[in-house]
């Protein structure tokens, strides 16, 4: 395999299943080997099987975003295996229980920020050690256009996403002088296992599909896409935005 990102070494969270398993096997085909960071085993084993049959680099890392411990202990082993981490897509995520704050808990509003928020803290920071001191890397984070529009009875995973977009500039501010770009993908409905389990009837998404003025939902395809162009050396002077991959159904100011 060879391509934009021959040579570099990434760590895609997420990557069992949906957009991470799908930027997953983006980058692994345009040459970089890849950290498959997913806490389903199975799902983790899968993405790394199927980039392995394929001809790529990959390790399996069945890990939490969402704990210190088991951050660095992913972050170690890839660079045992793998190399320097030269990118970090933070894609790990949940939706959390749909429920009115006056019937939420504090356990599960932590819950969803704990991966929403704080493993993508966790990740970009294990992996910026390395970038700074050898002056090149890349963060990528993933947003939601529910940050925009907010949406009833899903206030952590609205507030998460939000959050993640504030966190992406700050960042951005902090590492630029470094070359280190960190940049956000705010995805629209995509077509994944996520937005399926809360569409039992198969009736939602079609509507979705028709609502949006390219007459589709997204695939995961289409974010990989945007997330290869932001990991390559094509985008090293973008940094600190939050780019709208949703076929405009909503725009960024």
């Amino acid at each position: 395999m060879s391509g934009k990102l021959e040579g570099k070494v990434a760590v895609v969270t997420g990557a069992g299943q949906g957009i991470g398993r799908g930027v997953a096997l983006r980058f692994a085909r345009e040459g970089a080997g890849v950290g498959v960071l997913e806490i389903v085993k199975e799902n983790c084993e899968r993405t790394v099987a199927d980039i392995r049959a394929a001809g790529g680099r990959a390790i399996a890392l069945p890990y939490s975003v969402a704990v210190a411990a088991q951050v660095d202990e992913a972050m170690s082993l890839v660079e045992r295996e793998l190399g320097p981490i030269d990118i970090v897509t933070n894609i790990a995520g949940i939706y959390g229980k749909h429920m009115p704050i006056t019937q939420l808990s504090l356990e599960e509003w932590k819950r969803v920020l704990d991966v929403n928020i704080t493993g993508t803290f966790l990740c970009a920071k294990r992996a910026l050690r390395g970038m700074i001191d050898r002056r090149w890397g890349r963060v990528i984070n993933t947003a939601s256009g529910h940050a925009l529009s907010g949406r009833a009875t899903f206030a952590p995973y609205a507030s998460s996403k939000t959050a993640v977009i504030g966190f992406t500039k700050a960042l951005a501010l902090e590492v630029g002088r470094s070359n280190v770009t960190v940049n956000c993908i705010m995805p629209g409905v995509t077509d994944t296992p996520m937005p399926r389990e809360n569409d039992p009837s198969g009736s939602r998404l079609p509507i979705l599909a028709e609502q949006n003025p390219m007459g589709r939902i997204g695939t995961p395809e289409d974010l990989a896409s945007a997330m290869a162009f932001l990991a390559s050396d094509e985008a090293g002077y973008i940094t600190g935005q939050t780019i709208a991959v949703n076929g405009g159904i909503r725009e960024l100011p």
